[in-house]
């Protein structure tokens, strides 16, 4: 997986990384999982609620 995100959220990310004292590659990792966990609820969400009349 090869992309390149804008300049300046690409700095803010690897700095907050550097100040928790992680890797890029982990702290965006961990970023992927959550953001998998969030569609997975929203996708169980949507599925409960019943369909409008």
């Amino acid at each position: 997986m090869g992309f390149r995100p804008p300049k300046p959220l690409r700095d803010e990310f690897e700095a907050l990384a550097r100040r928790e004292e992680r890797s890029p590659s982990d702290a965006l990792i961990e970023a992927m999982h959550d953001w998998v966990k969030r569609k997975r609820r929203e996708r169980a969400a949507e599925q409960e609620q019943p369909e409008a009349p």
